[in-house]
């Protein structure tokens, strides 16, 4: 009985190393992208006999984390081992037969080179025909019948010569134009064998078990790490008179050597939770620290660094992506991240490129106004007002700033600020001017007591609107602010302007009607000490 097990099994070991494996190519379905890595999800279907099979899976991306595979099946089969490997040279004469238009190119190739070569022969024959048949043409002039053999000569000569030319000259052409259909299929193979060569590298190699003939249906899942995305926004405003749009995009791309083609694509912010394992918490001890004679530099550096780590160890805090609604598509939100469902298939290639993708658009009503500090520059700029930001959701991004299709600059959006305004540069315009001077007659200095003396500033603004239109402009200037009792500052004259008395600053709104003038002034005084200096006026 035992010598029959043991003849069974050899014979059972004999069937599975004689099979020949099963190749088979996952489709990629959908991926979900974190802001750092990336899980993608493909299947694949394929037959394998019963018993033991060996089943080579190909389209799967290089640069995966091979601790992050799993493959699931609802077919009657058991997945015994896996493996994953890049090797090129891995099954690389049976995977090129089983690419299809592969070998539909080289039996084509093969087809035309018999041809071809059939051809020379004929053509060879033909040729060594024509030989023999120019050099055979003596008859003997004895003969009775000379004139007769003759003319046979020559008309048999001239026919056979003739057909020979022909048959040649046909042979010829043939050759002629297969070599040329032979050239484009060798280009053709070319380029496949291009194609071949950007083909991903990764296969998976799975041990399958089967108690019968069976078509199976695998999932595959894995994790990779060059996969990124990260959210920004444009703020497009089309002119003065338009509302803002602001644009929600993500930035993605990926270098997992595998490109994602029609896949459905799923944003998530943050990071895939890595972490198996609970923290632990450690004893937490009171006592008395020795008093220290005397410290060195080096050991006191040593303790500040130390303290300041623990410092911003203790203050760092986990920050999450805000919720924001996305056109087309679902969003869903945890305790951990935001997941964005995008609801059309995209294209991201494997070359580490960046591909934007629109999340979202909402139209904000803005406010634009011309600022100017003549101060510090007589430059007008003109400003965009987003005003009820808090409203939209907003999320920490960076934001392209596109006015009148011109990219104009970059701000950054915080959903942290506690001010819900925002303030967007436009540019500068040339087409409305500001001049800022010294009111001579109204600046002056005199005593007011023997140990006290008054100083008058006064300024003239100078606006000029050249522009067809009316507009609005924002002055910000200031007047000092007082550190000491002894020096008292007053305002003499705000000319129209809001006073802010804790910091100085003057603001004034003016509207300008297209191409107006106006001018407007303020002066303030300085009550100081005759024998002292101020320092800052």
């Amino acid at each position: 009985m035992k010598k029959i097990i043991i003849i069974a099994l050899c014979n059972f070991s004999i069937i599975v190393l004689g099979q020949k494996p099963v190749f088979a190519e996952a489709k990629l379905k959908s991926v979900t992208l974190y802001e750092q890595s990336a899980e993608l999800y493909s299947n694949t279907s394929f037959k394998i006999a019963k018993g033991s099979s060996e089943v080579v899976i190909t389209n799967i991306a290089q640069n995966i984390d091979e601790s992050t595979i799993k493959i699931g099946s609802k077919s009657k089969v058991s997945v015994l081992t896996y493996r994953f490997t890049t090797d090129e040279n891995f099954y690389k004469v049976e995977l090129d037969k089983k690419n299809p238009q592969h070998k539909v190119v080289l039996d084509s190739i093969s087809l035309l080179e018999k041809k071809i070569k059939d051809l020379d022969f004929q053509r060879t024959a033909i040729a060594n025909s024509i030989v023999i048949l120019d050099k055979n043409q003596t008859i003997n002039s004895g003969s009775g019948s000379y004139s007769k053999e003759l003319q046979k000569l020559i008309d048999y000569y001239q026919k056979k010569r003739t057909e020979l030319s022909i048959e040649l000259n046909k042979a010829e052409m043939s050759s002629a134009l297969l070599s040329e259909k032979l050239d484009k299929l060798r280009t053709k193979f070319d380029l496949n064998n291009q194609e071949l060569e950007k083909y991903p590298k990764g296969k998976l190699v799975l041990q399958i078990s089967s108690d019968s003939s069976e078509d199976v249906n695998l999932d595959i899942k894995y994790g990779i790490r060059e996969a990124f995305w990260r959210p920004y926004y444009d703020v497009v405003i089309p002119d003065i008179n338009s509302k803002a749009q602001l644009l929600y995009k993500a930035m993605v791309r990926q270098n997992s050597g595998l490109d994602w083609k029609n896949v459905e694509l799923h944003l998530v912010s943050g990071y895939p939770n890595v972490r198996k394992q609970i923290p632990s918490l450690s004893a937490w001890s009171l006592f008395y620290q020795e008093p220290v004679a005397a410290v060195t530099p080096g050991i006191q550096a040593d303790r500040a660094e130390n303290y300041a780590s623990v410092r911003s160890q203790s203050a760092a805090k986990e920050v999450s992506i805000a919720e924001v609604a996305v056109v087309g598509s679902s969003v869903s939100r945890n305790q951990l991240n935001v997941a964005y469902d995008l609801k059309d298939l995209y294209t991201i290639l494997s070359n580490n490129q960046d591909n934007s993708i629109n999340l979202d658009r909402t139209e904000i009503p803005a406010t634009y106004t011309y600022y100017t500090i003549p101060k510090v520059d007589r430059t007008v700029y003109l400003i965009a007002e987003l005003d009820n930001l808090d409203k939209y959701n907003l999320i920490n991004a960076e934001a392209n700033v596109i006015f009148e299709n011109t990219n104009v600059g970059k701000t950054t959006l915080n959903a942290e600020s506690t001010d819900s305004k925002l303030l967007l540069t436009l540019g500068d315009d040339k087409r409305v001017s500001i001049k800022r001077e010294v009111v001579k007659d109204k600046t002056m200095e005199k005593s007011i007591s023997s140990s006290n003396k008054e100083q008058q500033f006064a300024y003239q603004f100078t606006i000029r609107n050249n522009k067809s239109e009316k507009i609005k402009l924002r002055i910000i200037d200031r007047i000092p602010v007082s550190q000491d009792k002894q020096i008292i500052i007053t305002l003499a004259n705000k000319g129209g302007a809001s006073y802010n008395e804790e910091t100085g600053e003057l603001i004034w709104d003016i509207v300008l009607n297209a191409n107006e003038t106006k001018k407007t002034e303020f002066s303030f005084k300085v009550n100081s000490l005759k024998n002292k200096v101020i320092l800052g006026l």
